[in-house]
């Protein structure tokens, strides 16, 4: 086999001109040496250091050599910051994120923790999550869940039980519990303004499809001066025609 000897390349070409070698490298140097380029200012981000969170390191021993698979190392982790108990420190942030990691994961227990924690505050936190949580529950089996939202099972009309029960269900859309609701603030057992109270939870039972829930609320604007807006007086009459 015959191998031609080496040649060095002396230049090439750049475009429609022929450049050397020589001139290409002093070019490049000069490029990389000179004032401009040296005093351009280069921006460097450097990724945002984070902390670990304060949770961390107390899940971190807590868990060590548990089934991080299995549902009740979250319930057990948000219970114990719910109650500041077992050297976790109490807090509700850290208490609802990882109750809220046992739910996803199934646990029924966390479930109903959660939803009672909701309950404890519903001035904060509405009744909307709370009756989720318990019709999950519902759903799949849990007794006691079942037991919060049988409206059957309530007793005394005026306790707090009752109450909760009939807004739980109609956060849930029940017509019923809406009409009982109503009913409720209407005879005095519920809070202040409750004419008012009755006709809001009147018109929301109207609304679900109840035409006799219109009449009512029309008979509380005429009879117990309850103020309502235009729009839903038209909206009334019309269930009324």
């Amino acid at each position: 086999m015959y191998l031609q000897p080496r040649t060095r390349l002396k230049s090439y070409r750049w475009g429609d001109s022929s450049i050397s070698l020589e001139d290409h490298h002093r070019a490049m140097s000069r490029a990389f040496t000179s004032e401009e380029y040296e005093s351009k200012e280069v921006i460097i981000e450097m990724p945002e250091k984070r902390e670990p969170s304060p949770d961390s390191e107390l899940v971190f021993r807590y868990s060590k050599g548990k089934d991080l698979n299995d549902p009740a190392l979250p319930y057990e982790i948000g219970i114990r910051f719910m109650k500041g108990s077992d050297g976790f420190f109490q807090s509700d942030e850290f208490a609802v994120k990882w109750l809220e990691k046992a739910v996803e994961m199934g646990s029924a227990d966390a479930t109903l923790a959660l939803a009672d924690f909701y309950l404890k505050d519903t001035k904060t936190h509405g009744y909307r999550k709370a009756a989720l949580l318990l019709r999950k529950a519902a759903d799949g089996g849990n007794p006691e869940a079942i037991g919060m939202l049988d409206m059957d099972s309530v007793g005394e009309p005026t306790s707090r039980r009752t109450f909760n029960t009939y807004r739980l269900n109609a956060e849930l859309g029940s017509v019923e519990a809406m009409n009982r609701l109503a009913e409720g603030f209407e005879k005095g057992h519920y809070g202040k303004d409750r004419f008012k109270a009755a006709a809001v939870w009147y018109i929301r039972a109207f609304r679900r499809g109840d035409r006799e829930a219109a009449k009512k609320a029309l008979a509380l604007h005429y009879k117990k001066k309850v103020e309502l807006t235009e729009e839903e007086l038209r909206f009334l009459r019309s269930g009324d025609e």
